[in-house]
């Protein structure tokens, strides 16, 4: 491995680009090349065969791109996939998912009681009772499936009547009464992350995958010596199937509009 080489991102859409800016500003030097699986998001309601074959694509592109280190900017791919792309990919290149540096993040943090809010897939998995439970925490947990708000997010309805509609929906559960703290447990949540802390009134710390997944990939690289020491190339955005609404959109979850080049993975 070259320090030169680009760091390699993959989402089942939109929402992983929370974790890239992330990664920018904390690596600005790094290039990263990026995926968003647009023509199978979102993956929260698909199965994990069908998930698992669709990352393992998306994976195979990335190596063939030369990249230093695979990210998986997905909650419900982190949960179902990241095992199994590891025992196929674990001689070419490091797979890290979000969670565990999350976990790690609250643990750290010694919260007592929290709520999760994830995509149908993510809580099915149950991997965060697990990976909690691996890493001797009693954090008591409460796990609330919300399949709407990626869609609902992709389609740009934040910060709205509709977006207020469906998390009142969601959060006005009383199992998120006396949680300290609130985790969104996919990456596009971030973008509503001021309408959920609204909405406890400031009450609750409010989480996301992002910060401690760009802070692993810093110490990841810098142990491995592989950190860059000068931007040499610019980040490219991939998507596999293009959208006018992606274009538009991006701009909200980057924070700046990108470049989106389509790219079919068959």
């Amino acid at each position: 491995m070259k320090n030169t080489q680009p760091i390699g991102i993959f989402d089942s859409g939109i929402g992983g680009l929370t974790v890239a800016k992330a990664i920018e500003e904390l690596l600005p030097n790094e290039q990263l090349i990026y995926v968003g699986d647009t023509q199978h998001m979102p993956y929260g309601d698909k199965s994990p065969e069908h998930i698992r074959q669709y990352c393992k694509q998306i994976v195979a592109f990335l190596l063939s791109k030369n990249v230093k280190l695979i990210v998986i900017a997905c909650n419900t791919a982190s949960s179902v996939a990241s095992s199994y792309l590891r025992s196929i990919f674990w001689e070419q290149v490091e797979i890290m998912g979000v969670i565990r540096p999350i976990i790690l993040s609250i643990i750290e943090k010694k919260y007592k009681k929290i709520g999760i809010i994830g995509t149908q897939g993510t809580i099915n998995s149950n991997i965060y009772e697990t990976l909690f439970r691996e890493y001797g925490s009693e954090v008591e947990i409460f796990q609330l499936a919300t399949p709407l708000l990626a869609p609902m997010i992709e389609q740009g309805f934040i910060n709205n009547e509709v977006s207020k509609a469906i998390l009142d929906e969601y959060l006005k559960n009383e199992q998120f009464n006396d949680k300290e703290a609130i985790l969104l447990a996919c990456t596009h949540y971030p973008l509503i992350k001021n309408e959920v802390n609204n909405y406890f009134h400031q009450s609750k710390d409010i989480l996301d995958n992002a910060l401690p997944m760009a802070n692993r990939v810093k110490s990841y690289l810098s142990e491995k010596n592989l950190l860059v020491t000068e931007k040499i190339n610019p980040s490219i955005f991939y998507v596999t199937e293009y959208t006018e609404n992606f274009e538009n959109t991006s701009k909200i979850f980057h924070g700046s509009k990108i470049q989106i080049e389509e790219i079919d993975l068959k």
